[in-house]
């Protein structure tokens, strides 16, 4: 029997259809190599033209980021606003809210608080671990807590008070040393905004905060035409803490008119003040002294919360430009006395 062994052709392939595989071919984003605060920047402007909800659901990526965009800088403006985000703080993971909030800003007037919100309030600065920059209109919320809210763990490195003052539900005993001192070991920037209705001296405000060992910049405010003993007490101590303190890289002292707020004097002149005067004295012998004029344009010149969160969704590091700002004010002013 034979056997035929026929050799078969292989069959024609046929050409495969070729995809376009986005993956391999498309360029990188321009998007993925800009600097993180502008890639911020840039979706903060897309979400004034699309809901939040829309982008939101885009990708868990963008719903990342869009998160970060919300929470980075929180401004709680009125009682209702706390409320709400009260409930956020309650409902969010410690590890969101360490990751996400940097700056919380309390503009709430004090007379708006009860103690039902106050209690609220502590319950956020309990959770909000991970804040960078405080701002407060008194500095009382940082002492004697109504509830069991350990306000301990929160510590900014920059804190900034409206004024020294106290009011009712934001009281502290005088007779405690250093009601804040739980605060003392992370700051690093501290601001008092605005002249009080009490006088406090500096070392007394400072002494609210503790030893503060790693303060770097502190800033006050004064009103032109004060008391006159304040005023040298005041100037004494200025001198007394620059040298206590080597690590003090810049003390700002805001000069305002003498009935600011209630009312603005449009000759004012701060920088012809005794007290300015005095300053300057200080101020040449040492460098790190920055005296401004402030308060000229009215309460609406330097309402210390004023655009807080256009202040720094503009630029990056929104906390230390006051530093910035007051240093070339006070160059500017220093130039213009010397031709003068």
């Amino acid at each position: 029997m034979s056997v035929t062994i026929t050799q078969l052709e292989p069959a024609a392939r046929k050409p495969r259809a070729r995809a376009l595989s986005l993956v391999l071919v498309a360029k990188s984003s321009p998007f993925l190599d800009i600097p993180t605060e502008l890639g911020l920047e840039i979706l903060e402007l897309g979400l004034t033209h699309t809901s939040f909800s829309t982008l939101a659901a885009v990708s868990k990526t963008l719903n990342s980021l869009i998160s970060t965009i919300l929470y980075r800088h929180v401004v709680l403006n009125s009682v209702e606003t706390l409320s709400l985000f009260s409930r956020t703080a309650q409902s969010k993971s410690q590890h969101f809210l360490d990751a996400h909030i940097k700056t919380l800003a309390v503009t709430i007037e004090p007379w708006c608080f009860t103690s039902a919100k106050r209690i609220e309030l502590e319950g956020i600065l309990a959770a909000c671990t991970g804040l960078h920059a405080l701002f407060i209109p008194l500095p009382g919320i940082l002492t004697n807590p109504l509830s069991r809210h350990p306000l301990h763990r929160t510590l900014p490195s920059e804190v900034t008070v409206q004024s020294f003052d106290t009011a009712p539900l934001f009281e502290w005993d005088s007779g405690v040393c250093a009601p804040a001192a739980h605060l003392s070991s992370s700051l690093t920037h501290l601001r008092i905004s605005e002249p009080g209705d009490t006088w406090h001296s500096p070392l007394s405000i400072l002494e609210f905060f503790g030893s503060t060992p790693h303060l770097t910049h502190f800033a006050l405010a004064r009103r032109m035409d004060a008391n006159i003993e304040n005023d040298q007490i005041f100037v004494d101590e200025v001198s007394t803490l620059l040298a206590s303190r080597p690590n003090l890289k810049m003390l700002v002292v805001r000069i305002f008119p003498s009935q600011w707020p209630r009312y603005v004097d449009e000759n004012a002149s701060p920088s012809s003040s005794s007290i300015w005067e005095a300053l300057s004295l200080v101020a040449e012998a040492d460098q790190r002294v920055v005296l401004v004029a402030a308060g000229l344009d009215g309460p609406d010149d330097t309402v210390f919360w004023a655009n807080v969160r256009t202040s720094y969704a503009v630029r990056p590091g929104g906390p230390f430009n006051f530093w910035e700002r007051s240093r070339i004010e006070w160059e500017t002013q220093s130039t213009q006395d010397s031709e003068a």
